[in-house]
């Protein structure tokens, strides 16, 4: 017979192996932060996860919704907010050592290439990591849109008939940094982005500027290796990260003479790529 008073979620599970996330998934909020830039609304997707030991069955997932209604909605950056979420819900849930919170959002960042301009958009992700009296992680991820020109094709053909063609795709190019407290600009990191391809993806363009992106492409054919390396030297200049900081790339090409596409990826330590390019 279970225990009077006992709430089943404090109760011991016939399995007892630890849950290391559990909790909400695609909670909807308006949030504001306010950035070096002015004071931003952003409509943002949170997750909200606790860690559970195996002597417990279950935890008290209402508590992740108090933790929400009591704080602002307000900091100076996504991952500030999300470290003030993440506090709230380690004194709300005491018996868990770990907690994680992540938010998505869409965030719109000026793009300037060769005199053409644009506001676009692109996909934000950023997390904390955080375990009781051990400290925090906080990670950060940028997606932008932008094209490569195929510099194998367009040698050969040059070599070949004398002519400067080649084939174009559409690249999602995503850099990912984790730290133990320091703030990446979502605006640097794009910048850093859009800089490691032959160019970015524009909104609106009339047809001069169509040409013209075409035409500046064509002067920076790159492989997609080129374009994961570059990046991660960007961000890391751009950004100015500090050593310890660590760096994901990851691009993906969606071929336009392939039936399939292209992806590449690296990961390094941001003092490694400082090592390379001194």
């Amino acid at each position: 017979m279970l225990g009077a008073g006992v709430e089943l979620q404090d109760r011991a599970p016939e399995i007892s192996l630890v849950i290391e996330k559990v909790g909400f998934k695609d909670v909807k909020r308006r949030i504001r932060l306010h950035t070096p830039e002015g004071e931003i609304a952003l409509d943002v997707v949170l997750e909200l996860y606790v860690e559970i030991s195996g002597d417990r069955r279950g935890a008290h997932l209402s508590r992740n919704m108090e933790a929400l209604g009591v704080l602002s909605g307000e900091g100076r950056s996504l991952e500030e907010y999300l470290e003030e979420v993440a506090r709230k819900l380690l004194e709300k849930h005491s018996y868990a050592r770990k907690v994680v919170t992540r938010a998505k959002t869409i965030y719109y960042v000026p793009v300037e290439f060769e005199g053409i301009r644009g506001i676009e958009p692109i996909h934000v992700e950023a997390e904390v990591q955080m375990k009781r009296e051990e400290g925090r992680n906080w990670k950060v991820s940028v997606e932008v849109t932008g094209m490569t020109v195929c510099p194998s094709a367009l040698e050969y053909a040059e070599t070949t008939y004398g002519e400067r063609v080649s084939h174009m795709q559409r690249v999602n190019l995503r850099a990912r940094v984790v730290t133990g407290g320091e703030q990446v600009r979502i605006e640097k990191l794009a910048k850093a982005l859009f800089a490691s391809l032959s160019a970015p993806s524009i909104s609106l363009l009339k047809r001069a500027e169509e040409a013209k992106l075409v035409r500046e492409a064509f002067r920076r054919p790159k492989l997609l290796e080129d374009v994961v390396r570059e990046a991660a030297k960007n961000v890391v200049e751009e950004v100015r990260l500090r050593g310890d900081a660590w760096l994901e790339v990851e691009a993906e090409s969606y071929e336009s003479i392939h039936p399939h596409n292209l992806y590449a990826y690296l990961s390094a330590r941001a003092e490694d790529v400082k090592s390379i390019l001194t």
